[in-house]
């Protein structure tokens, strides 16, 4: 990529001053939270996620319940599980560049900032920062329970998410600035109207098709990074409720 590419006032690239991504499904290749429910959790913990699905409870209530269907799991299997956790393709590159164009990125998650923060060091990409619910983990012989807190709740949050996502861009939206953003599921709704141009996928997709927002579909970080080195008015031309790459 030419220096000149990115200075050009035409791309898009220069049209935003932060990033803000989900985690679990967007920057992984496979939702974390569920993948270890699905592991490790009685069967149970699928109904559990159906009523917080159709609203029945919080997501916070969800995911306590939850970890206390995770019976007789050592450390060795938990850290077995979270080194098999694969970054999206491109995830590396698309961070190399917003860095290079002075673009603050952000992981907003309402997963777990235990396995977030360990993926990412694993990654050598710790340096981004987090907002999550915080993940205590103890030891009772070889056995592992869990306690859930939210640090960055909400009581004013349309979904009742454990971190409300919407309360860290205020600050960007009653500055003026312009930010992205790319999220694949029920957590990322909210947010989803907030920014400049959306990147979705999965069930986050299907809520903007129903809704009339406007997305950009993504399956990984390539198509974003390349999306955003496109002139301002090709890419007016493309960005719809329906788009795909």
């Amino acid at each position: 990529m030419s220096q000149n590419t990115t200075t050009n006032t035409g791309i898009i690239l220069n049209n935003f001053d932060s990033v803000y991504l989900d985690f679990d499904g967007t920057i992984t290749k496979t939702d974390t939270v569920n993948a270890f429910f699905k592991k490790f959790a009685l069967p149970q913990w699928t109904d559990i996620e159906s009523d917080w699905v159709n609203g029945k409870i919080d997501s916070k209530t969800c995911m306590q319940m939850q970890l206390d269907l995770i019976k007789n799991l050592t450390e060795e299997k938990l850290y077995n599980f979270l080194d098999s956790i694969e970054i999206q393709d491109g995830f590396r590159e698309f961070c190399a560049l917003m860095i290079q164009n002075n673009k603050k990125i952000t992981i907003l998650s309402d997963g777990f900032d235990f396995f977030i923060s360990y993926i990412l060091k694993k990654e050598g990409l710790e340096y981004i920062p987090l907002y999550s619910n915080h993940l205590e983990i103890f030891k009772k012989n070889i056995s592992l329970t869990f306690k859930l807190t939210f640090p960055n709740k909400d009581k004013n949050c349309s979904l009742s998410l454990g971190t409300c996502k919407c309360s860290y861009v205020q600050k960007d939206i009653q500055a003026g600035k312009n930010f992205i953003y790319a999220g694949d599921g029920l957590s990322d709704r909210c947010i989803a109207s907030k920014s400049i141009m959306l990147f979705a996928k999965n069930s986050l997709k299907k809520h903007c098709i129903e809704n009339n927002i406007r997305f950009t579909e993504f399956e990984n970080f390539f198509q974003i990074s390349e999306c955003l080195l496109q002139e301002r008015d090709a890419i007016n031309a493309k960005i719809g409720t329906k788009n795909t790459i």
